[in-house]
């Protein structure tokens, strides 16, 4: 493996790990969704268009992480203590930062679930319409519907908690 492709692997891994983990996965359980599914691609590397790679893999790592779901029953888990204590930033900042992302994570929760998918994914993931559509069974003329009412949507209960007028 070039150390080009072993950069991409890991920021792909990463990506992967960090999208689970706010789907609701334990940080141990999207460990090791993400170790399988790179562990697929490698048995069907031969078959996997290398254009469309990352969108397969996210593909796979989402309906590994809805049978895991389906087969345990578990609800989302907070953040490690390790994860918390691993921010660089002061505590101030810190403080502030986390408020920031629970108010945009609660509206997340109040999306329907392809809405907050299709905003993460693009988003936080910065996938492209096509890699998005791959991943979700979509085409991209309906993940960019999607993405605008789950805009609006996100406005909309944004708007409502009365801070962001």
């Amino acid at each position: 493996m070039t150390p080009a492709q072993r950069e991409w692997t890991q920021n792909q891994m990463n990506k992967m790990h960090s999208y689970l983990v706010k789907l609701g996965a334990v940080s141990e359980d999207a460990k090791d969704i993400v170790q399988d599914t790179f562990y697929k691609a490698f048995l069907y590397e031969d078959s996997i268009q290398p254009d469309k790679m990352s969108a397969w893999l996210f593909k796979v790592a989402i309906h590994a992480y809805y049978d895991l779901c389906r087969r345990s029953k578990r609800q989302a888990a907070l953040p490690s203590l390790e994860e918390l204590a691993s921010t660089e930033l002061l505590p101030e900042e810190w403080l502030t930062s986390q408020e920031d992302r629970q108010e945009v994570q609660e509206v997340l929760e109040k999306l329907s679930p392809v809405h907050k998918q299709v905003l993460e994914l693009r988003y936080k993931h910065e996938m492209s319409y096509k890699e998005i559509g791959e991943s979700l069974d979509l085409k991209p003329n309906n993940v960019k519907t999607y993405l605008s009412r789950a805009k609006k949507q996100f406005a909309k209960i944004y708007g409502r908690l009365g801070k962001h007028e």
